[in-house]
Parts: C-alpha cells; sequence; structure tokens
C-alpha cells in the first residue's frame, strides 16, 4: 500500500440508508447523500472504536476532505417506529426508563417516525493525509466491528471498501471512476459513453467558499453525545465513463413522487409560502392520502419545515384518513401552535444540555471550530 495515496473510495449502497444531520425527538429526517458524522462513524466501527474513546480517534479523520458522488439517487420516504412496547425502553444500565409521566405506572412506548432513503447509491471519496487514509483503509478491509448506512438496520447491498488513489482534489478523484448501470444498454466497446452525475463536496478551510456553498453542521467532535462542527459543502457535477453494469436488479419500487403538474399548482395557488405561518414553503403537505400519487391539487397545502413538523407530529397520534390534520383550519390552529412552542422548547433546551455535558465531560470549548466569520457573513 503507497504512503502516496491520499484518497480513500467507499461504496455506500443499500435497500435502506439513512443520513440525519438535524434531526430530534419523534420525527427523524434524512439527508439525501451521506454525511461526515456517519461516514466517519462507519469508519470507527470498523477499527472497533468505543465511543469514549472518538474524541482521540477523529482528530487525524476530520480533517480529511470529504465528497459524495451521487451513482443512484433513491426515494425518500418515512417509516412509523415503536420502541419499548410492552417491555419498556431500557437505560445504558439495564434498567426500565422511568419518566415523570410514567414514573412507576405503565411502561413507556416511544412513538417516532423516521425517514428512510431507498435504493440509492453513492461513491464517498476521503481526500488528505496519506496515514489517515491509509488507516481507514485497513480498517475497512478487515472491520472489527460491522458497519452500517447511517442506522444498524441499514445493512450494505455492496462491499464498502472501493479502493485507494492519488489525486490532486477530490472532483479529480471522483470523476475516474467509471458509473456502474445496474443493466447494461449500451456497447461495452462505446468508450464515449458517458454520464454526468451531481456531487457535493467539502470546501477547504482557509479560503472564502464560492456562491451557493452550503454550510453543514455534520462534523463529529465525539460520538456519544450529539455535538458537531461545521463545514462548507459545494454542489456541483462531474462527467464520467459509464462502466461494467452491476448486474443487480432494481429493489422493489416504491412510493412515486406527487405529479409534476399537481406540484406546480399547488405552489402558485398558495404563493410559494407556508399557509400557516406565510414563511418560504420546504413541504407539501397531505390533507388526505386517498389519491396516492395521483394527487390533486386540493390533497395538499404547502407548508415550512417547522409546521409540517407540528403537523406530522400530531397527525400521528390520529388516523389520517378520518382525522386529517389540515393548518388551514381555525379550529385546528391552536394545537398546531402548542405542538410548535414543543418542538422549539424542546430543541432549545436539548441542545444546550447536550452542549454542556459534552463540554463538562471532556473539557472542551467546542466553539474553537466555528467557521470564518467573514466567509458567512459573505454567504
Amino acid at each position: 500500500m503507497s504512503i502516496a495515496e491520499n484518497t480513500l473510495f467507499l461504496r455506500l449502497a443499500g435497500a435502506m440508508q439513512s443520513w440525519g444531520t438535524s434531526s430530534r425527538l419523534q420525527l427523524r429526517r434524512s439527508d439525501a447523500y451521506p454525511s461526515k458524522s456517519g461516514v466517519l462513524g462507519m469508519v470507527l466501527c470498523a477499527k472497533g472504536v468505543p465511543r469514549e474513546d472518538s474524541p482521540k480517534e477523529l482528530g487525524p479523520l476530520t480533517p480529511l476532505l470529504m465528497g459524495v458522488r451521487v451513482d443512484l439517487a433513491g426515494t425518500l420516504d418515512w417509516d412509523y417506529h415503536t420502541a419499548g412496547a410492552k417491555i419498556g425502553i431500557r437505560t445504558a444500565k439495564g434498567k426500565i426508563k422511568r419518566t415523570g409521566n410514567t414514573k412507576d405506572g405503565p411502561i413507556e412506548t416511544l412513538l417516532s417516525r423516521r425517514e428512510y432513503l431507498y435504493d440509492a447509491s453513492f461513491l464517498v471519496g476521503l481526500h488528505g493525509c496519506a496515514d489517515a487514509v491509509s488507516a481507514c483503509a485497513r480498517a475497512l478491509e478487515d472491520p472489527v466491528w460491522p458497519v452500517f448506512l447511517g442506522r444498524k438496520c441499514c445493512v450494505p447491498a455492496e462491499r464498502v471498501f472501493a479502493g485507494l488513489g492519488t489525486f490532486d482534489n477530490l472532483s479529480d478523484a471522483l470523476s475516474s471512476v467509471p458509473w456502474r448501470p445496474r443493466i447494461q444498454r449500451i456497447d461495452r466497446n462505446d468508450r464515449s459513453a458517458t454520464r454526468t452525475l451531481d456531487t457535493y463536496i467539502e470546501h477547504p478551510k482557509g479560503s472564502p467558499p464560492p456562491d451557493g456553498a452550503r454550510l453543514v453542521h455534520d462534523v463529529p467532535r465525539v460520538f456519544g453525545f450529539n455535538s458537531h462542527g461545521s463545514r462548507w459543502v459545494v454542489a456541483a457535477q462531474v462527467t464520467v465513463e459509464v462502466g461494467e453494469a452491476t448486474e443487480r436488479p432494481p429493489a422493489r419500487e416504491r412510493r412515486k413522487k406527487i405529479p409534476d403538474q399537481t406540484r406546480v399548482e399547488v405552489e402558485k395557488r398558495d404563493a410559494g409560502l407556508c399557509v400557516f405561518c406565510k414563511q418560504p414553503f420546504d413541504h407539501l403537505h397531505h390533507l388526505t392520502y386517498e389519491r396516492m400519487n395521483h394527487e390533486l391539487p386540493g390533497d395538499l397545502v404547502s407548508l415550512c419545515e417547522l409546521c409540517h413538523d407540528a403537523c406530522t407530529m400530531l397527525g400521528s397520534a390520529r388516523d389520517w384518513q378520518t382525522q386529517p390534520i389540515d393548518p388551514s383550519d381555525p379550529d385546528q390552529r391552536p394545537a398546531i401552535l402548542r405542538q410548535i412552542e414543543r418542538i422549539l422548547e424542546d430543541r432549545r433546551l436539548g441542545r444546550r444540555r447536550e452542549l454542556l455535558k459534552t463540554a463538562r465531560t471532556f473539557g472542551a470549548n467546542f466553539f474553537d471550530d466555528v467557521p470564518d466569520s467573514s466567509a458567512v457573513e459573505d454567504h
């Protein structure tokens, strides 16, 4: 293994993946591509590093730049999840967890809605110090603990370790690996066949990020506590050659998207704003699921992410068909407002507790790696 090899490739493909960077409490979202926290967590699993030793082990890993190439985007969808039913939720010491609501009474069951990314495939590159890259490669080739795609239920469908190389930057690295279709539809001797793929590449520190860069809070400081630093991520595209087919059949087709014409009509009707708070909208909220995949404009309303989270959490405790959550209904407004207040309060208190606890445990100042203020002001 040459010391000059400064780039590690990982193939992250599977029936289910989950890469959350902003989820809290009962509503667990997934991003559309792998997070740096999730990828470095896989590496530490492969090395067999316990959580209490993660701050030391993350030292040489977090400076590595990460790039993601989207070979197959997949589909985001939700799953209804329960934990602790009849047996109770266990603490780290193995005892049944009691809260102010349960005390010595009924055993608590935690209900949540979890978002997964189905049937996706990514090529991930870690670029930087050759020693750190080499150590990661050795661990992934012979892992101590099993690795998974964001959550333990998300098992890789292909070998994660996908090779090493030497490149000047991540864009060149991600361009060097051919894209592999599932079914060979082109002449294998036709070397002119290419494919343009989306990429998400980390911008190096020390220079202002380009226009359009996104600030992502997914650089892990420690595992076991929810504490992350920030990095700039630049969305771009690369053109790659088409290689041999994977000969892997596609997974069962999941729920389709809302019809494009319906989406356009709803966005125009609601003027691109949340119908509840009049902020720019992020999601289309279903008032009924009777016409799944064939929705009409009257089946949907526009909501921002916070209002959508509140309506979704309220709806999880109801029958969606007979008791839909309608944010335009004045009678339902007080309940939605109360749920929004709970979400905001839980986020504030939870974030403060996590940061204080982590800082006291490790004696660290977690504000040292805040991105340069001038760069933030420019973007």
